[in-house]
């Protein structure tokens, strides 16, 4: 079957024009399923995104008829150009985009793993780039398009002394120091660009013996997404502005 005709059956329907929606990228497991479950329940129209189309639609189908799955691989431009098609041919906007596909590295910087590096640098800094360039269109409809981008605490500047997970932290880094300048560019617009540090959650990635749980790591960016007044071009934890 077609991937646009595959997509296009989840959708059941034609949606509201007047509610809002949110695009989740890795949404089929952790904070990413947890931010698309609770933004449901909130009546929001919620695209549920992975690189595997059928999870993506097991999660859209668990949440309800305010959510539909999409393929979308964040690596791979192709993908993101037609995901953007689709939602512009059944929503026609888009209101919040969640960079939340992420994947971590942990050898140190001095091992040079230049597989490692460009793996996730790949996903953790041009994926959210890549996202960012082919749904801006859409975003620029919305009445206040967010971007919002999920990093972590390991990117601050300060946290870089302590070495270790060379890959993952340079990828954080970077990708606040691209909401920075991203934001600095839509500063006329009505577009907002954030960053945000979940914490240490328990999911795959974060492990079993993380202190915090789905719902806590979720918080913020539900907030950043539903807040009036929010300052772009900031890096957020617990709804709080930290340093970069």
């Amino acid at each position: 079957m077609d991937a646009c005709l595959q997509i296009a059956e989840d959708v059941i329907g034609f949606m509201n024009l007047n509610q809002k929606v949110i695009l989740i990228t890795g949404a089929n497991r952790g904070i990413g399923k947890e931010i698309a479950r609770q933004m449901a329940k909130k009546d929001w129209q919620v695209i549920v995104t992975a690189r595997d189309h059928s999870k993506a639609h097991q999660v859209a189908t668990e949440i309800g008829s305010n959510a539909w799955g999409m393929q979308l691989d964040v690596l791979d431009e192709t993908s993101i150009m037609e995901a953007a098609s689709m939602v512009d041919k059944k929503q026609g906007k888009l209101d919040v985009l969640v960079n939340n596909a992420g994947v971590i590295g942990n050898h140190a910087m001095l091992d040079f793993d230049l597989n490692q590096i460009t793996n996730v640098m790949g996903t953790n800094l041009m994926g959210p780039v890549r996202t960012s360039k082919y749904f801006m269109s859409l975003l620029k409809k919305s009445e206040e398009g967010r971007i919002i981008n999920i990093s972590s605490g390991m990117g601050e500047m300060a946290s870089l002394n302590h070495g270790g997970y060379g890959a993952y932290r340079l990828s954080k880094a970077a990708l606040n120091s691209f909401t920075m300048l991203l934001a600095s560019e839509l500063v006329d617009t009505k577009l907002k660009a954030f960053s945000m540090c979940p914490g240490w959650v328990k999911t795959e990635m974060g492990g079993k013996n993380a202190p915090r749980s789905l719902e806590k790591g979720a918080e913020t960016a539900i907030w950043l997404a539903t807040e009036k007044n929010v300052v772009s071009g900031k890096f957020y934890r617990d709804k709080k502005v930290i340093d970069w």
